[in-house]
């Protein structure tokens, strides 16, 4: 393949990555707006695994921080969801979010928004009884 091949290839590939986070990200509002219709959390863990699936294909370039504020809000309803009505599925739920929103806001040098999902994080790991107390290490100020 010639170079300028490879090169509209990459470009093809990027646009493409980034048309599918706009449709995951359009779909994961929808989602949202479903289950505040509806008042079930359903929609609302489709839209959490549907934003999860693209990680793979996250980086710097192709990762808007619009994306780590959507999985922050779906851990935030699923939390309160998870708290106020006692449902464990909805906490499992808001930890992946936060993960993700974690992930996505440490990819993108974001961390003052990551130290705020890390603080939510924790109380869901507390809130589910995964939670062990422990104080944790952040290698982020190591090096």
């Amino acid at each position: 393949m010639s170079q300028s091949g490879k090169f509209l290839l990459r470009q093809t590939h990027k646009q493409t990555t980034r048309d599918l986070n706009t449709l995951n990200r359009e779909m994961a509002l929808k989602m949202i707006m479903l289950a505040c219709d509806t008042g079930d959390t359903e929609p609302l863990i489709e839209a959490v695994l549907a934003l999860r699936k693209t990680e793979d294909l996250f980086n710097s370039h192709t990762t808007p921080i619009e994306n780590a504020h959507i999985q922050k809000k779906l851990g935030d309803v699923l939390l309160s969801i998870g708290t106020n009505e006692v449902d464990m599925r909805a906490l499992e739920h808001a930890i992946l979010a936060y993960r993700s929103a974690i992930t996505i806001s440490s990819l993108l040098g974001e961390m003052d928004f990551r130290e705020d999902v890390r603080k939510k994080y924790k109380l869901a790991l507390k809130c589910a009884g995964q939670d062990d107390g422990q104080p944790t290490v952040s290698l982020m100020g190591a090096a």
